[in-house]
């Protein structure tokens, strides 16, 4: 295996082929957070300060999110692998 630019835990974690559960199950969780939150913010009953709290932890959410897909894709990049994404939008490999 070539250096990874990432340590062994993440490379050895990210680098699976074909569906994973744990992954899959993590992005869905935080796509349905992701989905709260911003209904949070939208919602009538927020006002103000409230409001950016719920669009702060969204924003927050999605860039996690977006640190995980891209992690991913360099991961299975390194592997000789392009990502490609499920139906969901996460990462799954295709050569």
């Amino acid at each position: 295996m070539a250096q990874s630019r990432y340590p062994t835990e993440i490379h050895l974690g990210f680098s699976f082929t074909g569906e994973n559960p744990t992954y899959k199950a993590v992005i869905t969780l935080l796509q349905a957070s992701i989905e709260s939150e911003v209904a949070a913010a939208l919602s009538k009953d927020n006002k103000g300060e409230d409001r950016a709290w719920y669009a702060g932890r969204a924003e927050a959410l999605m860039s996690f999110k977006t640190i995980l897909e891209s992690v991913r894709a360099d991961v299975l990049q390194e592997m000789g692998y392009q990502a490609a994404p499920y139906a969901d939008g996460s990462q799954t490999p295709t050569t």
